[in-house]
């Protein structure tokens, strides 16, 4: 699992609290200071300690970050640090705008990615995938958004995690709109919750809820668009045939 230190101001705190989560619900770990570091512990220490232990940093940044002075602007001399010690053209540090703001002359040297915008969280997913490490995608089936087959009258809804774990749904809405609070950091007891298979392009995964089970079983489109899924209900015996597109997840506000 890909470690992603967050390097960033205090005063970026709660932005930065939003990209944990939608690192978390991609399948990385995400590694933040007030989540990461336990009561007693010495805070200067872990921090040196977390960002030699990553395996990529996002030094986050802002108009207000760029020119405090303070802690930050020691967290990016340590990581500039080992940076120095990294192979050469090694993804590690990705300077990551949370608005329209100056880069740093010392952080120019790698390309910045503006999260501010409409497609910068999927650019963001595209380089951590190109560590090779990144749990993006894994034979077709992605982690970075969710799987909808829609009809007039519901939605149904599949949320796959790099740890084999699959959530699905039935809803009303529709899935952009339940993003959010469709996750496992979310637990609803109207969630399915299983563990999926994956063989060359088949997929197989059973969901459980409390009044009984669904059983799917299908083909994995190579690029990840699409799930074409035979699925078997143990609730009322209901077997069905559908296609789920993929709907990518930008939990990031639009400017």
């Amino acid at each position: 699992m890909l470690k992603i230190f967050l390097c960033h101001s205090s005063g970026d705190k709660e932005e930065v609290r939003r990209l944990r989560t939608q690192l978390l619900s991609a399948g990385f770990q995400p590694w933040l200071d007030e989540e990461d570091i336990l009561p007693g512990q010495d805070w200067d220490r872990e921090i040196r300690r977390a960002i030699r232990a990553s395996d990529l940093v996002l030094v986050c940044l802002s108009r207000a970050s760029v020119t405090k002075t303070g802690y930050v602007q020691k967290e990016i001399r340590i990581v500039l640090d080992e940076a120095d010690h990294q192979p050469e053209g090694t993804i590690y540090v990705i300077p990551a705008r949370l608005e329209d703001c100056e880069v740093p002359e010392r952080l120019q040297r790698w390309h910045r990615v503006d999260l501010f915008k409409q497609d910068g969280y999927g650019r963001l997913l595209r380089s951590l995938a190109a560590v090779g490490r990144s749990p993006v995608t894994e034979q077709g089936v992605r982690y970075d958004g969710l799987y909808a087959q829609v009809t007039e009258q519901y939605t149904q809804l599949l949320r796959f995690y790099a740890d084999r774990s699959v959530l699905s749904t039935t809803t009303t809405g529709r899935g952009p709109e339940i993003a959010r609070w469709f996750t496992k950091e979310n637990p609803m007891p109207y969630f399915g919750k299983g563990t999926y298979e994956i063989s060359g392009n088949l997929i197989k995964f059973t969901t459980k809820i409390d009044i009984g089970t669904i059983e799917y079983e299908g083909t994995l489109h190579e690029d990840g668009t699409e799930l074409h899924l035979h699925t078997h209900s143990r609730i009322n015996g209901h077997q069905s045939d559908g296609v789920w597109r993929f709907l990518p997840v930008n939990l990031y506000p639009s400017p």
